[in-house]
């Protein structure tokens, strides 16, 4: 059975084409599937929307910050894979036009996203390939995100 882990993150997203909110980037060991995903606001309730993509990319870029993912089950290793959080001073190497899952989101709803049995989406076992969250668009403004991300390893 796999291990599964979660990554959860909080941050205003960068509004753009080339940096990412997060990262999920793989190994040559591994190949992660991501299978949940869950988004929303905390910020005050207002109208704004946003364009959310999964793009793949093959560079894990120079994050922010980094996020640890955490064991779903305790008794589990550490993670393989690693995850970056924004601000990216630098973007990864994004693949053109290989996006694998968008949505349009207003800032008042909650977004939850969960995989059919076998549409898990699914990191190559290739050194920093990964998937990166871009938030491509934004009607109003950049407000304060929140995500959770189980995959599995």
């Amino acid at each position: 059975m796999a291990r599964r882990y979660a990554i959860c993150v909080t941050a205003t997203g960068p509004n753009s084409t080339t940096l990412p909110y997060v990262t999920l980037i793989g190994t040559t060991a591994i190949r992660p599937r991501i299978y949940d995903v869950v988004m929303g606001s905390v910020a005050t309730a207002a109208d704004n929307a946003a364009r959310w993509e999964f793009q793949r990319c093959t560079t894990a870029g120079t994050a922010g910050s980094s996020v640890t993912p955490q064991a779903l089950d305790p008794g589990d290793p550490a993670a393989a894979a690693t995850s970056g959080l924004a601000v990216f001073s630098a973007g990864p190497t994004l693949t053109a036009s290989a996006f694998v899952l968008h949505w349009s989101q207003n800032q008042r709803a909650t977004f939850r996203w969960v995989a059919a049995p076998g549409g898990e989406l699914v990191i190559p076992a290739t050194a920093n390939n990964g998937l990166a969250l871009m938030e491509m668009s934004i009607a109003g403004s950049a407000v304060a995100q929140e995500a959770t991300i189980h995959y599995e390893e």
